[in-house]
């Protein structure tokens, strides 16, 4: 396999460029017992690897005898991440990291609260898809409580950055590993959504990142109370944002022209579906061994070989943005969208494979 590793051909303080120096906004929605409102409500409006969100899951109910999630759950998760968004570690139980540390001590907290949840997510598959969760690379903390004892104990060991809530300018810089602060847009907390624009703005001008925390996405006709989970929800239910809302930031941040990303795209991190391709990858980058893959090490390659390698998701192909070069002959690969996500591809081999996409090949004269 033939491939280049150069610089690539812009100039950062010439050119704005995503991953690098555009400044964007990362929705990031806590407590995954609220997936059936994040599926309905969310996922038309933030499409196919468009809005790119974080959803931060547990593995239970919180109400409901807090039951292990179900597989229709699990499945409606997985079908989130088939869509471009990260699913993110956010405590098995959801248990607050600065009070159980206290009582459990922090090995305590990380065996049941951060490996419990890494072997859980680990063994999950969808039911028809067989798709597995990627390995998180962010994490956010339960009810934003932590102490620096609990950061220290996670980054760099098991993710690349942590979120909290309200710190400092509240703004989250390129490539960060640590924690990273976030604003809640919750109606609870910020009912006003003039704010957030303002805040949205200084982070343009500022080129940097804002995190926006969120939790159930329902319109504001919906009654709580019906979902029958009882008064001990209550609280749980003022938290939650409307579609109107969201709307209106992704218009907003359009408008500005803000960037959308994952909180582990804002770390610097690539991520995989396919354990195939990821496997693969590594072997083509500076360290393989390295525990999280640069998305700026990746955009550097300008020829990819991935022919013969059983693959049969292109997730993670995106993030080479200067690639020209491609072979994904003699693979499983269907779906051939995110093609569209690299602007200067120019030559691609996709012989011997179940292609379903035939329009999107023809729109860039890539055809077999």
């Amino acid at each position: 396999m033939e491939m280049t590793i150069e610089k690539p051909q812009f100039h950062i303080q010439d050119q704005v460029i995503p991953f690098f120096n555009k400044p964007g906004i990362a929705f990031s929605f806590d407590d995954s017992f609220r997936v059936n409102d994040w599926f309905m409500y969310g996922k038309d409006i933030f499409g196919y690897y468009d809005v790119k969100v974080t959803f931060n899951i547990n593995a239970f109910h919180h109400f409901e005898g807090q039951r292990e999630h179900t597989q229709e759950e699990i499945d409606l998760l997985l079908e989130l991440q088939s869509n471009g968004h990260e699913i993110a570690h956010h405590g098995f139980k959801h248990q607050d990291g600065k009070n159980y540390s206290r009582k459990k001590g922090l090995s305590g907290w990380i065996d049941d609260e951060i490996i419990s949840l890494l072997n859980w997510m680990e063994k999950q598959v969808h039911s028809k898809t067989n798709e597995k969760f990627r390995k998180p690379v962010s994490f956010a903390f339960p009810y934003s409580e932590y102490t620096e004892g609990n950061i220290q104990e996670l980054v760099p060991k098991y993710f690349k950055i942590v979120r909290g809530h309200l710190f400092d300018d509240n703004l989250t810089r390129f490539n960060h590993t640590g924690f990273a602060p976030s604003i809640c847009i919750d109606s609870i907390l910020l009912p006003d959504i003039k704010h957030i624009k303002k805040i949205m703005k200084i982070a343009k001008i500022m080129g940097s990142n804002l995190i926006i925390m969120c939790h159930s996405i329902l319109p504001e006709e919906v009654n709580w109370a019906d979902f029958g989970w009882g008064e001990d929800s209550i609280e749980s239910g003022q938290w939650r944002v409307s579609p109107k809302t969201i709307r209106e930031i992704i218009n907003e941040a359009r408008r500005i022209d803000m960037e959308f990303y994952t909180t582990s795209e804002i770390a610097g991190v690539a991520s995989f579906i396919d354990r195939n391709m990821e496997s693969w990858v590594r072997k083509q980058i500076s360290n393989p061994d390295d525990q999280w893959i640069s998305i700026r090490e990746l955009s550097l390659i300008k020829e990819l070989d991935l022919s013969n390698k059983n693959i049969s998701n292109l997730d993670g192909i995106q993030y080479f943005t200067n690639l020209e070069k491609l072979n994904i002959s003699n693979n499983h690969i269907s779906d051939f969208r995110l093609l569209e996500k690299l602007p200067k591809l120019k030559n691609i081999e996709i012989s011997n494979n179940p292609i379903l996409n035939k329009k999107l090949l023809v729109a860039k004269d890539l055809e077999e």
